[in-house]
């Protein structure tokens, strides 16, 4: 799979000479509507570079069909990505600096504190919906291990957070999140998102598109 300088993977129908005017039929997952962060050129189907942190969405069949000029048949590729999607449990009470994956998910305990009512928190200043309290309304009244969810992280920067205690108290939590490495090397011939699986199948099929 084809790697570009800014980090987009390139997955190709084939290799068709540049004349070939037939049409490239692209499915995921049998539907003809895409993923988010992908693009179709023709013959080729690219992730683009954001496309690691939604990784948990991108698992499925990619297909691409070449009619040919006579009748139903066509060349058919296909990709098929699986994902194992990584968790992290973090106890950052006494830290104020969190190293992270691109695309993973952590939990994170941020104060001495067995209950809250919520947590609200911005990154560098803006509010992002993937900052999550990382429970159901009815469990704040128990004790809870983790006061944050930080779902696909996608990039860096300052943390604030206001966690809501009993009798409308207020307690602050300010860290800094740092995205370790990231997807640079093109060296590893399977290496697309860290713990994405690909397999690729050629077939010649005769069906009706």
């Amino acid at each position: 799979m084809e790697i570009s300088s800014e980090g987009e993977r390139k997955f190709f129908c084939g290799q068709f000479d540049l004349s070939y005017t037939g049409r490239y039929h692209w499915r995921f997952n049998g539907s003809s509507i895409l993923p988010e962060r992908t693009q179709i050129h023709r013959n080729e189907f690219v992730f683009l570079s954001g496309a690691n942190a939604i990784r948990n969405q991108l698992p499925g069949e990619y297909e691409c069909c070449v009619r040919e000029d006579l009748g139903n048949a066509c060349y058919s590729r296909m990709i098929v990505v699986q994902n194992r999607t990584d968790n992290h449990n973090v106890d950052m009470t006494n830290s104020t600096l969190l190293l992270a994956e691109e695309g993973h998910t952590y939990y994170i305990r941020m104060h001495d504190v067995k209950r809250i009512e919520g947590v609200k928190c911005t990154l560098d200043g803006v509010n992002v919906d993937y900052f999550k309290y990382p429970f159901l309304s009815r469990e704040t009244k128990k004790a809870v291990p983790y006061h944050l969810k930080i779902e696909n992280i996608e990039r860096g920067g300052e943390v604030k957070c206001n966690l809501r205690l009993h009798k409308k108290e207020v307690v602050e939590k300010v860290f800094d999140v740092r995205l370790l490495g990231g997807f640079v090397s093109s060296s590893a011939l399977f290496s697309f998102y860290p713990n994405l699986i690909f397999s690729v199948i050629f077939c010649f099929l005769f069906r009706c598109l």
